[in-house]
């Protein structure tokens, strides 16, 4: 059936079936990880056998396929017990619950993750939608207690998948306890395991010794790609994902160089610049992807980097970068180091009926100002006007950020965006 006539609709289709280019699609088989995927698989054997079930820890850069190898194995582990259940009388079935944890969804309003924030995410994925708990109002061992008599519940194993550990960051209690429940007489019932995936390797170091006692039962690391395997997985999911038609070889190798260059062999990054590369080629009515589609994606998608890394920063660094921003467009950069605490101060006071907190003094912003130079969002400019001059520092963002893309990262921290009056601040 023919299109029907819509502003929907492109002139041309190079996308057979998107679903394989998303992040959470689940390939049939894992390819380039044939060492780690045999490694992790010995973690999953023991439930399979109906036997006490392993502790793990996996650590690698974004988009090395730690998400998607633990899917694939946990979609097989699942099927695979099934249809050994079916052998089996009832009495001597595998009984398996998988609980499967994103950390940073569990969020506070200051933007950090706990233990506890964690655990009370694992008590409402065991309780239906009527019976959950809210993140507020108990106190931890409360919670605790609650989420080890649901666990109790269940039968057989229940292995407790932590996507994104390492935003937990100091509050270990949940690490240390979870994966010894059994141990300590938490539960009785239950064999509880535990998987904890982490991007960041600085938080593997960093765990106490009890913890990665429990913890780090197997410790499995996932390398980045290179760029040749790169090309391998992104011409399979191209095969599936697009028409014949609609890339070539060069298409596919252009995508992998610059997901290798500038993502140190993120396959996540290869497949996100594949799609939109597609989407923009169909947009501009395209029989085929080609060079400048592939470098406008690219573009499109460090933006995208640039806000998400915005994101992520405290909000003492966003409001610093407000302020910044807010002088930038008044074309008041560089700026001082007093300038900026001025208009920071003024950004603060006009979200202090809900943080309920005064400014930082000029030495503590200055600490976070230097953070942010650090991560490249800023630079500062050193002055040196000799002895009768005088030294002083202006700063102005670098040239990976402009003030927009601070606002679109108060947007997805969902932060009201307020306009201040930085006129006749400067020094």
């Amino acid at each position: 059936m023919d299109d029907v006539d819509s502003i929907f609709a492109d002139d041309v289709e190079l996308i057979k079936n998107a679903d394989v280019l998303e992040e959470d699609y689940t390939p049939e088989q894992i390819i380039c990880r044939d060492d780690v995927l045999e490694q992790y698989t010995s973690v999953f054997k023991p439930i399979y056998k109906g036997r006490p079930p392993q502790n793990a820890f996996l650590y690698g850069d974004t988009g090395v396929g730690k998400t998607a190898a633990t899917k694939y194995l946990r979609k097989n582990l699942e099927q695979d017990i099934e249809q050994k259940n079916e052998q089996l009388s009832e009495s001597e079935q595998i009984s398996l619950n998988i609980i499967w944890i994103n950390c940073e969804n569990f969020t506070t309003g200051d933007h950090k993750t706990s233990s506890y924030q964690v655990a009370v995410g694992i008590v409402n994925r065991l309780r239906s939608q009527g019976n959950r708990i809210t993140g507020t109002g108990y106190a931890p061992q409360d919670v605790y207690d609650i989420m080890y008599e649901e666990l109790d519940k269940l039968d057989g194993t229940a292995l407790v998948i932590l996507d994104e550990v390492d935003k937990i960051g100091n509050d270990d209690t949940l690490l240390y306890e979870l994966p010894r429940a059994r141990d300590i007489g938490y539960v009785e019932n239950v064999r509880v395991g535990v998987i904890g995936i982490s991007n960041d390797y600085t938080f593997r170091k960093n765990l106490s010794p009890k913890v990665k006692d429990s913890l780090c039962e197997t410790e499995i690391k996932f390398p980045a790609y290179d760029a040749a395997e790169l090309g391998k997985i992104l011409r399979t999911r191209a095969e599936s994902a697009l028409y014949d038609d609609a890339y070539t070889t060069e298409t596919v190798n252009l995508c992998s160089a610059l997901a290798y260059q500038e993502a140190s062999g993120s396959a996540r990054r290869a497949i996100r610049l594949l799609r939109r590369s597609a989407e923009i080629a169909e947009e501009d009515g395209s029989q085929q992807v080609e060079e400048t589609h592939i470098r406008q994606a690219d573009k499109d998608l460090e933006y995208g980097n640039i806000v998400e890394s915005l994101v992520d920063q405290d909000d003492e660094k966003l409001y610093i970068l407000k302020a910044i921003a807010h002088l930038d467009e008044a074309g008041l950069t560089p700026a001082r180091t007093r300038t900026i605490h001025t208009a920071y101060s003024r950004v603060v006071d006009s979200y202090n009926t809900k943080r309920g907190k005064d400014p930082l003094t000029q030495r503590g912003m200055f600490n976070h100002l230097s953070k942010l130079v650090m991560f490249g969002f800023v630079n500062t400019i050193d002055h040196n006007k000799g002895v009768g001059g005088g030294q002083w520092n202006e700063h102005e963002f670098s040239d990976d950020v402009v003030p927009q893309k601070v606002k679109d990262a108060f947007d997805d921290r969902n932060l009201q965006w307020t306009n201040i009056d930085v006129r006749g601040i400067t020094e």
